[in-house]
């Protein structure tokens, strides 16, 4: 269906905005804690909301120690209550992350409805100050298991794309929201053909920046035209062949200038009337570095960006990793550039006009990793003997950093070393810059030098689709005849390493003893070992693997030995267990949520389990056999 829809005429004044995430840390396994928020931060959250400690002692010192968390990660958190006396000195008052608490009337909105695209948009442009998105993540409490937008095994599901690219548009976004006032559709019942299902809303500044949202909240894809306010000359202009697929929503940008600010980062070589005229697709970065102009979109459809240029762009246009042409009108000096269809669930693409040849050069040979705890050498290139030797490095977090000249005159080695304090997964800002310009920049991710993991520890399956690595790892063997066990080391540096591992635990023999190994850059390599357990008593076993040589590595791990023929009954302080050779029952309290039957992996229970009353006391996991429903057996 297709249709024209005119906008016009301002209103009122859009609120300050924030957006965030509620991060459940107290039902969330504290080995998660740091992974889930370093993947919030990832994808472009700044703000998390915490629910407050219980009032125990131990809860607020776990609340102390997710807030720690959020400031390494430079994130800001809010709580949901009263701050204790204890956390005054992480509050923004004292330089801490802690925040007011979000102004209301607070939207929430949960990352499960299936229609939190569309509500999310109507949430921006209905005048709310925040938006507080829920059930993000799998928990587990004293309720039971509730799945989430992310798995405990860490794998994201399709619901997280309307979160994705909302947080992208929020950091993109936000720093303007404040200026932007609402242009009200007086004019749109006058015009035909409008589809039910389908809203359209535009916001501007006084400057003339302005967006448009639309919102398609019907249950077919949308294409159409969209008439829009162009502040810059007083008129309207026509947004041809705006696609916004069913439950869906695009904020598409009419006259952004490309002058430098939060809107265009490092615009500082175009002229005061360059700007971008309007996208048919939804901008999410805009950037310029090197003589090239990048656009970061999400594009459910092939679209179209029309940029007001004081000179003719050189080339080449690079858009979706291909080289294209653009079509340049000498006498209106404008450029338009197509936006092929982006990729993945969330629509992403970047393109990149090359307007001008740079006057001075840098590259980073390579810096995709910085090794946490180390000093990580950089080298880099340059166009000129006279630019190297002008060039600085900034780096976000401030790491500690220096600099040397190379064996080359164009070329410098930077060195920058990485705290322990920093956590594993997050990224770090580097730029190279001379004469006050940014020649280049890259965002390396920040890992631990090595990594160990057990490849057979004990997965507790809580729904069809998630699954909890109990932690430390949980290795059941055989008390007879023992087991081989799959270990893999990981590798994070940019180079090859030599390692030495060792695995020691309690009452149990390793063959090897030792293993010494290299592992390639950026790389994992799986070693087997074998496992005796005769002389070893039943029961939990505490051990560790020991990483040495290029990096310095302990995993603890726990070695289950169970009886021959009989069972052995353990816990982990949430799940307990009984296990025999054959079977293995998980419980949380008040409910049987496996027997998995050892010799093909299949649990022989429903998805998420059976009520179980605590008392119903077994030997072993074949006495539940009885108790399996039929379907199951």
């Amino acid at each position: 269906m297709r249709s024209a829809i005119l906008v016009f005429a301002f209103a009122a004044v859009a609120p300050a905005w924030v957006e965030s995430v509620e991060f459940p840390w107290n039902a969330c396994p504290r080995q998660l804690w740091e992974r889930e928020l370093v993947w919030l931060k990832n994808i472009g959250v700044t703000h998390v909301s915490l629910p407050p400690a219980a009032g125990s002692e131990k809860d607020g010192a776990r609340l102390a120690d997710v807030i720690q968390i959020v400031r390494r990660l430079d994130l800001e958190a809010d709580l949901e209550g009263p701050v204790p006396d204890a956390l005054m000195p992480l509050t923004r008052a004292h330089g801490g992350p802690l925040t007011e608490p979000l102004a209301g009337p607070v939207t929430k909105l949960s990352a499960l409805d299936p229609m939190a695209m569309t509500k999310s948009r109507e949430a921006v442009a209905s005048g709310a100050q925040a938006l507080l998105w829920t059930d993000v993540e799998d928990t587990i409490g004293a309720d039971g298991y509730h799945a989430g937008g992310v798995g405990f095994d860490g794998q994201e599901r399709p619901v997280t794309t309307a979160l994705r690219r909302d947080a992208l548009l929020s950091l993109y976004w936000s720093k303007s929201f404040a200026a932007l006032h609402e242009l009200p559709g007086a004019k749109m019942a006058q015009v035909s053909g409008i589809p039910a299902g389908i809203s359209i809303r535009q916001f501007a500044a006084d400057s003339g920046v302005s967006v448009v949202s639309v919102v398609n909240n019907s249950g077919a894809p949308w294409t159409g035209e969209v008439k829009a306010g162009y502040l810059a000359v007083k008129r309207t202009i026509a947004l041809a062949g705006v696609s916004v697929p069913a439950h869906d929503a695009m904020w598409l940008p009419v006259n952004v200038p490309l002058t430098a600010g939060p809107l265009c980062k490092d615009c500082s070589a175009f002229g005061n009337l360059d700007h971008l005229v309007y996208a048919t697709a939804e901008l999410t970065a805009m950037e310029y570095e090197n003589g090239i102009l990048a656009m970061e979109f999400s594009a459910p459809a092939e679209g179209e960006v029309v940029l007001q240029l004081s000179r003719e762009p050189y080339g080449p246009f690079v858009a979706g990793g291909r080289p294209l042409a653009f079509d340049w009108d000498e006498h209106e000096l404008r450029a338009q550039l197509k936006i092929p269809a982006g990729a993945g669930a969330g629509h992403r693409v970047r393109i990149g006009l090359a307007i001008e040849p740079p006057d001075a050069t840098a590259f980073f040979d390579s810096a995709a990793v910085l090794v946490i705890g180390e000093t990580n050498r950089l080298p880099a290139k340059f166009s000129s003997e006279a630019i190297a030797g002008r060039s600085r490095l900034r780096v976000s977090p401030a790491f500690a950093s220096s600099q040397e000249a190379g064996k080359d005159p164009i070329e410098m080695t930077y060195s920058v070393t990485v705290p322990d304090t920093a956590v594993h997964g997050d990224h770090a800002e580097l730029a190279i810059e001379a004469d006050g310009i940014q020649m280049t920049h890259t965002r390396p991710q920040l890992l631990r030098a090595a990594g160990v993991r057990f490849a057979d520890s004990i997965d507790v399956h809580l729904a069809a689709n998630s699954a909890l690595p109990l932690s430390p790892a949980t290795v059941p063997v055989n008390q007879r005849t023992g087991r081989e066990i799959t270990v893999s080391v990981r590798n994070n540096a940019p180079e090859i390493r030599n390692f030495q591992i060792e695995i020691k635990a309690e009452g149990l023999e390793f063959s090897p003893a030792k293993m010494d190994i290299s592992v390639g850059a950026s790389l994992a390599r799986d070693l087997t070992f074998r496992v005796f357990a005769k002389d070893a008593a039943p029961g939990i076993h505490a051990g560790e693997a020991r990483l040495s040589g290029a990096a310095s590595v302990s995993e603890p791990v726990r070695f289950v030995v169970i009886p021959q023929n009989d069972a052995v009954a353990y816990s982990d302080g949430e799940f307990s267990f009984i296990e025999s050779g054959r079977y293995r029952a998980a419980f949380l309290p008040g409910r049987w949520l496996e027997l998995v039957d050892k010799e093909n992996n299949r649990n022989l229970l429903p998805d998420r389990g059976v009520p179980y009353t605590d008392g119903q006391k077994v030997a072993k996991p074949e006495d539940l056999l009885p108790l399996v429903p039929q379907a199951k057996r």
